[in-house]
């Protein structure tokens, strides 16, 4: 019986302590990153952590955390959550579609990769009915929506 509770106990603190474990990025990238737009303005370095269900950014200043924005089912900037398409309102001006951001900080084509133009080092594509540039380029993404005035730009630190 003593042997029982002994097991028991045991599986009950490592069940309870790998509820508590975080899971495991697939892989991470340190970054520079330049976000303009109304709803944020930031110049400073960071990391991005892709999961398997998820994206989460975090950017630092004099060693501070001062963004941290998580992607899943919603986008949280530092523990305020809300609806992708809230969230692209905001911060690109239009909703245009849930995962925007999430292709453009995977480095993925945005809109289904309309007019993408294969390059040597990447893609870009010039979305002219939106007035959006876009460029991936050996580690350096840049966004750029002439329209409403959005820029993001992420470069890959070595």
């Amino acid at each position: 019986m003593i042997k029982f509770i002994r097991f028991f106990s045991l599986f009950v603190a490592v069940f309870l302590l790998s509820a508590c474990a975080t899971p495991k990025a697939e892989y991470s990238k340190s970054i520079s990153l330049l976000i303009k737009s109304n709803l944020i303005k930031i110049n400073d370095t960071g990391f991005v952590h892709f999961y398997k269900n998820g994206i989460n950014l975090q950017v630092y200043n004099s060693g501070k955390n001062i963004l941290n924005l998580n992607i899943k089912d919603q986008i949280c900037i530092n523990g305020a959550c809300q609806s992708k398409l809230d969230f692209n309102q905001k911060l690109f001006l239009s909703s245009h579609y849930p995962e925007l951001l999430e292709d453009i900080i995977s480095q993925k084509p945005i809109f289904q990769g309309i007019e993408m133009q294969k390059t040597s080092c990447g893609f870009e594509q010039s979305i002219r009915k939106l007035l959006v540039e876009y460029k991936v380029c050996d580690g350096l993404t840049s966004f750029i929506d002439k329209k409403n005035g959005t820029k993001i730009i992420m470069k890959e630190l070595n």
